[in-house]
């Protein structure tokens, strides 16, 4: 219809006419983008806060498998001592000892590594989508954290490389009766783990394996306190962002 009149004012050389069809046209094609692009806003403000909320949700996880990395390697960290401490003074003195020792032993070398949930931080890169996130500040802190957490592994694959001919000293002489399970020793026995106590403590090289593998779970654990550090800051990051575009 204003398309019609348009050329009608033309004809009959109506300028007015045709100044006021022309507004009418460029207002309507105008409001029709700006209601387009109000849309296109809202739904990346809704999909926005969605990736933001997922975020959190994996970093709450990071920082529950940060937690229980650092304990598990802590614990084993202070087994070792407690070897060392026998094997200097060449002493077990009674079963609960020999159990305690049978028990470092058994969780001795086991890692377990600095690990990140990053599905969603995966898919933001792997789509373009990481813009959605308006905040530069978080954005950069997403990239800090994950640089961190690759170069803690690749810490950790310097660590596992070293130790394997420590912990392959260590346990060719010792005879597990039950299956060693990483970062657990719930199914551990006393009696599942043999091992010549007298011959270990006048063996150096024994010694000196043990101190090495005691150093590499002082080091994992570290790595895993560090990044749980991070990992609850990011989640305080997260949750000032979402409380800025509350919904």
């Amino acid at each position: 219809m204003i398309l019609r009149r348009l050329v009608a004012h033309l004809r009959e050389q109506h300028w007015t006419g045709v100044f006021i069809e022309l507004v009418i046209v460029v207002l309507g094609v105008f409001i029709g983008m700006q209601v387009s692009n109000w849309n296109e806003a809202r739904r990346d403000r809704a999909l926005e806060r969605q990736y933001l909320e997922r975020l959190r949700e994996d970093f709450q996880q990071s920082i529950t498998g940060a937690k229980d990395s650092a304990e598990t390697m802590e614990s084993q960290g202070r087994k070792a001592t407690l070897m060392l401490d026998h094997l200097r003074t060449c002493r077990l003195d009674d079963a609960g000892q020999r159990a305690d020792f049978a028990n470092a032993l058994y969780v001795l070398g086991k890692i377990e590594p600095p690990m990140l949930t990053r599905g969603t931080i995966d898919e933001l890169r792997s789509t373009g989508r990481l813009g959605i996130i308006r905040s530069v500040k978080l954005r950069q802190a997403l990239s800090n954290v994950v640089q961190q957490q690759e170069r803690a592994m690749e810490v950790l694959g310097f660590i596992v490389a070293r130790r394997s001919a420590q912990i392959g000293y260590v346990d060719a002489r010792s005879t597990f009766l039950v299956a060693q399970e990483a970062g657990s020793d719930t199914k551990f026995r006393a009696d599942g783990v043999l091992f010549d106590f007298p011959a270990l403590c006048r063996d150096p090289a024994y010694i000196n394996a043990v101190s090495h593998l005691h150093q590499a779970a002082s080091v994992v654990a570290g790595q895993n306190r560090r990044l749980l550090v991070e990992y609850q800051a990011m989640v305080k990051l997260l949750d000032a962002e979402l409380g800025k575009h509350s919904p």
